[in-house]
């Protein structure tokens, strides 16, 4: 039996502990956790202990793969450890699962992998539930109308149960019931693609999932995934956006010369009042959206267009200092959401008004930050010591 609350702690060297291969499987052998990391590195300790279990004889990690990945990689000594009791390989899987279902940081991909282990499990047990309660009905009603009761119920008890099952894995995996039903068919063509030994289209299939549900869905459903998927598989191509180009429009990845951050210089007006320089603010699986500034009204508008379609000449960075600016000024105002917001937003013109650059240098004076302090001493509102992280009078 596994107790998680007053367990006793020990400190054992890093190599005398061994990582359970599922925690692998679904994670990786190494993953990059930069926030983890320099927490770690800051404290120069972990906090949270490994949860071990030793049931084999071997000192086998269920939680804390990534703690003591980066143990070993500062060198420490040793790493805190909990020891549960656990009856069975299965028990410790349960255990493993739970404990990691908060993990920050997960792939799409890995939600699917832990939805497959939970969703068998919570359906059985909510089988189990309705046959009890219908049992205990069956009970309690003695005549003969109620006497097919537990039958009846039974009989329809997958189409009852299946709904409140996907909302509660759904739940656990930390996914709205849309997006895991999405999602799922999408995992399972993935799954029925590395069965079939087809492992360049299902790892296309696999980044296509993390980055985007609905875009994976959505591919799934299109008529063409199929030669999608084998011209992914023949090599000709490697993702699915470039798949899809490929088989549209018979242009080997139509995407490949656009960048976000690029200017274009159009040959004509996309819209009336718009300029003709655009800067790419996004790419999807069939469009290239432009940021476009309207010289009437000095609003930043956008249209999408098709690779195809995309009449005009790539232009040479023309706001390069102003952009690095405005990176500097993201990093200084980091606390400041409608400064961070609007900033964000000046990213997406190609170039910039006389009274925009009048105000990156207002930022850049420094008297926002005085202003700021200023009230912070007016309204006696108390300062977090960035060094000691204690409060203090502001």
């Amino acid at each position: 039996m596994y107790y998680s609350d007053h367990q006793q702690v020990v400190y054992l060297p890093p190599d005398q502990l061994v990582v359970h291969p599922r925690l692998i499987e679904i994670y990786g052998e190494n993953e990059n956790r930069p926030l983890l990391s320099s927490s770690i590195r800051r404290e120069m300790r972990i906090i949270v202990p490994l949860q071990v279990s030793a049931r084999t004889g071997v000192n086998v990690v269920l939680s804390g793969k990534c703690r003591l990945q980066i143990a070993k990689q500062l060198g420490f000594a040793t790493v805190p450890v909990s020891f549960g009791e656990y009856s069975s390989s299965e028990e410790e899987l349960n255990v493993l699962y739970d404990l990691n279902i908060h993990r920050e940081e997960k792939t799409h991909f890995q939600k699917f992998q832990e939805g497959t282990y939970w969703e068998p499990k919570l359906k059985l047990k909510a089988k189990e539930r309705q046959q009890e309660n219908a049992r205990r009905l069956n009970e309690r009603k003695q005549s003969t109308k109620y006497s097919n009761l537990n039958t009846s119920i039974n009989d329809n008890n997958y189409q009852k149960i299946e709904l409140p099952v996907i909302k509660d894995v759904a739940g656990k995996v930390k996914l709205s019931v849309g997006s895991y039903h999405k999602g799922k068919k999408v995992y399972e063509l993935i799954s029925q693609l590395t069965e079939q030994g087809k492992l360049r289209s299902a790892e296309a299939l696999r980044q296509e999932l993390n980055r985007s549900i609905d875009a994976a869905y959505k591919f799934i459903c299109d008529d063409s995934r199929h030669k999608v998927l084998n011209v992914i598989e023949s090599s000709e191509v490697n993702t699915i956006r470039e798949g899809l180009g490929l088989v549209r429009t018979g242009s080997r990845n139509p995407f490949r010369k656009f960048e976000v951050g690029q200017v274009y210089q159009f040959k004509k007006e996309q819209r009336s009042g718009l300029e003709r320089s655009g800067r790419v603010i996004k790419i999807t699986n069939e469009f290239i959206e432009f940021g476009f500034r309207n010289f009437k009204t000095n609003d930043l508008e956008t249209i999408s267009l098709r690779p195809s379609n995309v009449d005009a000449t790539l232009q040479e960075e023309p706001s390069m200092q102003e952009r690095e600016r405005i990176f500097r000024l993201l990093h200084s105002f980091g606390s400041i959401y409608p400064v961070q917001v609007g900033l964000t937003e000046m990213l997406n013109f190609p170039n910039l008004t006389l009274e925009e650059e009048r105000y990156l240098t207002f930022l850049e004076t420094g008297k926002l930050e005085e202003m700021i302090d200023q009230r912070k001493i007016e309204f006696g509102i108390q300062a977090r010591d960035e060094n000691t992280g204690d409060f203090r009078a502001a």
